[in-house]
């Protein structure tokens, strides 16, 4: 990938879990590669790749198109997330989700960068087979202030691909695994956070949602791929193998198997038998209501087109409990 060409690459949310691993496959392969970083953040691990740090707010046009100087490509992974340990502020998901998006797209038009944005699944319409083509979802009573906003930005980024800018879409699955910025990797609103605690016991139920589980790596992979060979306004899906879809109590409880603890994670009631599961998980609660398909995603017309096999949660679940011992987690 990339190994004829050397690409600028301008990373958003550079110190998560798919930013951190877009810098460091970017970097590997002697890219320029330019981190937009929160002032404050530890960045060093970043700087011990080679990439150049460049500190300012993904809600600032102005620090946004002063870091995308010389980019070629952009990949927009920034956001406030869904998680109950997240911020529920509606004005901060606005600023982050719609106003980072609209400043990245602004200064990709300015710069003539290619953009490739990480969305969600969570604003496609549910109870049908996800593909690449599948709808966007109408706003319902339902959605979180994440599913709201991230809908918002998803529409805004497709509206200015078909009047031209080179942009594209990776929706990805359950996102889990190692990070070279480790202490973001495992902040409580990520997969790997409730990895952790349902390793330590102290995760005893979650929701029976059934989704896609993918590799940091992958996700950033697949990002990178669509930004040198995808189509304007195209979409690509990064979940995983097809094969691996589950439950999160039945990936949960796989990792504390593979860990060697005797903790296992139970199916959390419906919000009808148990309305504390509702103020405990928040909406992402009501998915476990929707029925879902088997398989629930179909990702060939993505594999075909970026060249790109996932590893599936056999190889992915072992690496993310190693690494998360060798780094003092569990």
């Amino acid at each position: 990938m990339w190994a004829t060409e050397v690409t600028t690459v301008m990373v958003t949310g550079a110190t998560g879990l798919v930013g951190a691993n877009v810098c460091a496959i970017a970097a590997g392969q002697g890219d320029d590669v330019i981190a937009l970083v929160r002032s404050g953040s530890d960045s060093s691990q970043l700087e011990a790749l080679g990439v150049r740090v460049h500190y300012g707010d993904i809600a600032s046009a102005g620090e946004v198109r002063a870091a995308a100087q010389g980019a070629d490509v952009i990949v927009h992974s920034a956001a406030v997330l869904g998680s109950v340990y997240s911020s529920q502020d509606p004005a901060v998901h606005d600023a982050v989700n719609v106003g980072g998006m609209t400043n990245v797209l602004d200064a990709a038009e300015a710069t003539g960068a290619r953009v490739v944005a990480i969305s969600t699944t969570a604003i496609l319409q549910a109870g049908s087979m996800l593909t690449e083509h599948t709808p966007v979802s109408a706003p319902g009573p339902t959605d979180s202030n994440y599913t709201r906003t991230k809908r918002v930005a998803y529409l805004e980024l497709e509206r200015r691909a078909a009047g031209g800018l080179h942009a594209q879409t990776v929706f990805p699955g359950a996102i889990y695994g190692p990070s070279p910025v480790s202490k973001r990797a495992v902040e409580a609103a990520g997969q790997n956070a409730k990895i952790i605690r349902a390793i330590r016991g102290e995760l005893r139920r979650y929701p029976a949602i059934t989704v896609g589980w993918v590799l940091g790596h992958e996700v950033a992979a697949r990002a990178l791929l669509a930004a040198r060979l995808g189509e304007p306004g195209a979409t690509y899906l990064a979940m995983g193998d097809q094969r691996d879809a589950q439950t999160f109590p039945e990936f949960l409880s796989m990792a504390c198997e593979l860990a060697g603890v005797p903790n296992r994670v139970e199916a959390a009631p419906k919000i009808a038998e148990d309305p504390t599961v509702l103020v405990e998980f928040g909406p992402f609660a009501y998915e476990a209501e929707i029925a879902k398909p088997v398989p629930i995603f179909d990702d060939l017309e993505t594999r075909i087109n970026l060249g790109h096999m996932p590893a599936g949660v056999a190889e992915g679940l072992p690496l993310v409990v190693a690494w998360l011992a060798d780094v003092g987690e569990i």
